[in-house]
């Protein structure tokens, strides 16, 4: 009796664990750095684009530091967990967001005992979230759950579109469910300019501020024992085919320069980079890839100052054969596929648009 006690014991007890480690995926960096993200199906039930959403957990003499609280309360709360069980430690010194798109600080609520760490910036970006999402009623997301619902009910073939629509009534159940818990987004309480420096036990993390141009508020966390940086979203590395491309978007302000300035004075003050993370890539980078990404900016931007100087038309530019030297310099990290070349001409759509 007291064997097939215990055989139950053991079967019950794999199950658990099988159940469990499908709620996340853990990857080792260093001794003390992992990076944690819900598992896909977590990711897609919210309807997200992507199908990876990094939390980077570093141990301290002092507790966790935790950089990014993912997209929801629900995933930061999966994150959390298994951060605690990975290091058998419940302790949080900082939370950190490299920015305050929701991905980054959409779980900031669920470590209402630690300080938030971010750019002052991040307050107006995470608030867009709050207006969103949690600034709606249960009313307002429940007609949303009923008006998808009913035109999925006139689609008669199951395709992308009734895929898209299916996410859609999942996301908003999601944040019904949030509502209902009484989450609340929760904002930074530690913000700072330009740069600064945490201290947690053993462990010096450094923050510097990237400048606008994926959002108004990226900043690079650098774990200095650990030689990784975190990159937030700043960069496309290994999250799509242009693994090596800057993250410059459409109708948002580019300080071209305050990117350059900050990457160029990281470069010149840290030899030692041996692991490079960003919240949606899918495998570490190293320094060259930010070497790369810091020569890149500046061959852009000196190529469309010249060229408005000069009268010279911005397609002629937005050849990327025109900047093979740089490419060619640096084959062995940089892919020039289709995409690659297309995220180039929209890079110089934009640095044209804030340049003068």
């Amino acid at each position: 009796m007291k064997r097939i006690l215990l055989y139950t014991f053991i079967l019950l007890t794999v199950i658990h664990f099988s159940v469990s480690a499908k709620k996340t995926v853990i990857n080792k960096i260093t001794d003390y750095v992992i990076t944690v993200s819900p598992a896909k199906k977590q990711l897609q039930t919210l309807g997200w684009p992507n199908d990876i959403i990094n939390s980077i957990a570093v141990k301290t003499s002092d507790g966790i530091v935790l950089i990014d609280t993912q997209n929801s309360p629900a995933n930061a709360k999966l994150v959390k967990s298994a951060v605690i069980d990975y290091f058998s430690d419940s302790t949080f010194t900082y939370i950190i967001n490299t920015h305050g798109h929701s991905a980054h600080s959409g779980g900031n609520c669920i470590f209402d005992q630690n300080r938030i760490v971010a750019h002052s910036n991040s307050a107006d970006e995470i608030k867009n979230y709050d207006d969103l999402f949690l600034g709606q009623t249960v009313e307002y997301l429940r007609k949303k759950i009923y008006h998808n619902s009913n035109i999925l009910d006139t689609i008669t073939t199951e395709d992308n579109v009734s895929d898209s629509i299916n996410e859609a009534i999942d996301m908003y159940k999601f944040y019904e469910a949030d509502l209902i818990n009484n989450y609340r987004v929760r904002y930074p309480d530690l913000t700072f300019e330009e740069e600064m420096t945490l201290t947690p036990g053993n462990k010096t993390i450094e923050l510097s501020y990237m400048g606008k141009g994926h959002g108004n508020a990226d900043i690079l966390v650098y774990i200095k024992e650990e030689k990784t940086l975190c990159t937030g979203n700043l960069f496309h590395l290994g999250s799509y085919q242009a693994e090596e491309m800057p993250s410059f978007y459409f109708h948002r302000t580019n300080d071209i320069d305050h990117w350059i300035k900050t990457l160029t004075r990281f470069l010149e003050n840290h030899d030692e980079v041996d692991y490079v993370i960003s919240t949606h890539g899918k495998k570490p980078f190293s320094r060259e890839n930010i070497v790369f990404i810091n020569e890149y900016c500046i061959a852009v931007r000196d190529a469309v100052q010249k060229a408005k100087k000069e009268g010279t038309p911005k397609e002629t530019i937005q050849d990327i054969d025109t900047f093979d030297e740089l490419f060619n310099k640096y084959s062995n990290i940089v892919r020039t596929n289709n995409t690659v070349k297309e995220m180039h001409t929209r890079n110089i759509n934009i640095i044209w648009q804030n340049i003068d």
